[in-house]
């Protein structure tokens, strides 16, 4: 079993490599990751789909309708979707797709503890990484409710609201083994592959 850490320092690779990419690329790795989600993780995927979807249609019409560039032809050019359009709004759309995807599977993998954990390893340097922690524990506490907020609740905060904090939280923190950095070299690895040949 991987240290979280370890498995968080990989899907940052991973979300980094992707900058890199080209769109003949990134359409296989976002349609395999995402069919991955779906089977593996299919709640959590869902979820961050439905969560991010005007964004995923926000950037679909800006990038084919307001990109300049040659026309495709027919009914489709003849409402302003261009080549140039349909190849930035693919990489970028891809690109969202597959990091939500991986973002999904890296959940499922190790959980929202695993995800603390790993965060606090990572911050291990910095004085304020306890803050740190706690705060993105009320975050994911907050999104794994099942009723969605309504917009006002932000605004008009509710005192008769109760939360439920634990008074002590106590994450396990395994230890860094020779797994764990094979798997960060292999991921370096990759990573410089992916950016000297790009």
């Amino acid at each position: 079993m991987f240290h979280p850490a370890s498995l968080l320092l990989s899907w940052f690779g991973f979300a980094l490599s992707l900058q890199w990419l080209t769109l003949e690329w990134l359409l296989p790795i976002a349609f395999g990751s995402s069919l991955a989600a779906v089977v593996i993780a299919p709640e959590r995927s869902l979820n961050l789909l439905r969560r991010s979807r005007w964004l995923l249609i926000s950037l679909a019409v800006l990038y084919f309708f307001m990109t300049p560039g040659e026309f495709v032809p027919g009914v489709v050019g003849a409402i302003g979707i261009t080549y140039e359009g349909l190849q930035q709004g693919g990489m970028q759309i891809a690109l969202l797709l597959a990091m939500l995807a991986s973002l999904a599977l890296l959940h499922r993998m190790i959980g929202t503890t695993g995800l603390l954990a790993g965060s606090h390893w990572l911050l291990s340097p910095f004085p304020w990484r306890e803050a740190t922690v706690v705060r993105l524990m009320l975050v994911l506490e907050y999104l794994e409710q099942e009723r969605p907020a309504h917009w006002r609740e932000w605004l008009t905060p509710n005192p008769k609201k109760e939360t439920t904090l634990p008074d002590k939280f106590v994450l396990a923190m395994p230890q860094f083994h020779l797994p764990d950095c094979a798997l960060l070299l292999f991921v370096t690895g990759v990573v410089l592959i992916v950016m000297i040949r790009s």
